[in-house]
């Protein structure tokens, strides 16, 4: 009986022979995998946060998406709320910047041709804000009503008068905001003499009602314009704007401030500002909202509760 021929088989051989076979497989794969990468695949260099803001797309100032679409995570939110996308630069911009030192609004600023005749002018080339102009004029009729004089000059707005001899000559960075006014007294012989706080008590206890704070005390009579909530809610707490905004980051979306006003429950809360690029503001659906960035970091938003 012939005996069968023992198969020269080596075990190192075939191991070789296997990892041999893989390393070739593993570099062909990834050599299809490179020529079949799309052009557009974000190179693993990129910050991960700057390529997140780009997959949200630009809107409009004004223009909301849904909660579900916006680019923020605030938690439970509570319901009938959209958001509202600002751009980096709107911080510097709003009713409520302090000083207004990157202020994008100067293009709006309005002339006096709309003014009513209780009050004065030093020059007909002053520029103010039309909400600003509006309160004026609303303030210097009850004055007359109240008291029989129409004796006001807005004497400045945007502009210092550091010529010697005059009454306001303080630079305040607030003025570029187009919100802020210097209020003299025109005499009966024509002279012009600077307020204060003890010779204008009417002023200084009603001035609120009308949307006005005195922004700096010591600079004489100059109002700076924030609405009638806000100067209500800072003469109620004596609060200067500084603290007010300080004072409102308490306070969130689902945390919301809220103060009686007109009849009217508000409410009012503080949304950071993104971190890079645009910010979605949580806002009211079906609800008039205001929004103002506060110079620095973030937003306030106001509505009716």
């Amino acid at each position: 009986m012939r005996r069968k021929k023992k198969a020269n088989f080596s075990v190192p051989a075939v191991i070789v022979s296997s990892v041999i076979l893989l390393m070739v497989i593993w570099l062909g794969d990834g050599v299809i995998r490179l020529f079949r990468r799309p052009f557009t695949e974000k190179p693993d260099c990129i910050d991960d946060r700057e390529a997140e803001t780009e997959t949200y797309p630009f809107l409009a100032d004004g223009e909301t998406v849904s909660i579900q679409e916006a680019n923020f995570d605030f938690g439970i939110l509570p319901s009938g709320y959209v958001a509202e996308r600002k751009p980096e630069q709107a911080v510097h911009d709003g009713l409520l910047v302090q000083n207004g030192s990157a202020f994008s609004g100067n293009s709006y600023l309005t002339d006096f041709q709309n003014k009513n005749e209780y009050y004065h002018l030093k020059h007909m080339e002053l520029r103010i804000q039309e909400p600003a102009l509006r309160a004026m004029n609303a303030l210097a009729e009850a004055y007359f009503e109240e008291t029989g004089c129409s004796n006001f000059m807005i004497y400045s707005t945007t502009e210092s008068y550091e010529a010697e001899g005059s009454l306001y000559p303080d630079v305040l960075p607030d003025r570029s905001t187009g919100f802020c006014l210097d209020l003299a007294f025109f005499n009966e012989d024509g002279t012009i003499s600077r307020i204060s706080s003890d010779n204008a008590p009417w002023l200084k206890e009603n001035a609120y009602r009308f949307g006005f704070i005195q922004s700096v005390p010591e600079a004489g009579y100059h109002l700076r314009y924030v609405g009638k909530l806000h100067a209500h809610i800072m003469k109620e707490y004596d609060m200067t704007l500084a603290e007010y905004l300080q004072f409102l980051r308490e306070y969130s979306v689902t945390n919301p401030y809220y103060d009686t006003y007109a009849d009217r429950q508000m409410q009012i809360y503080f949304v950071p500002a993104a971190a890079f690029g645009s910010t979605d503001i949580p806002v009211p659906e079906n609800r008039e909202y205001e929004i103002s960035g506060n110079d620095t970091d973030g937003f306030i938003v106001w509505a009716e509760a």
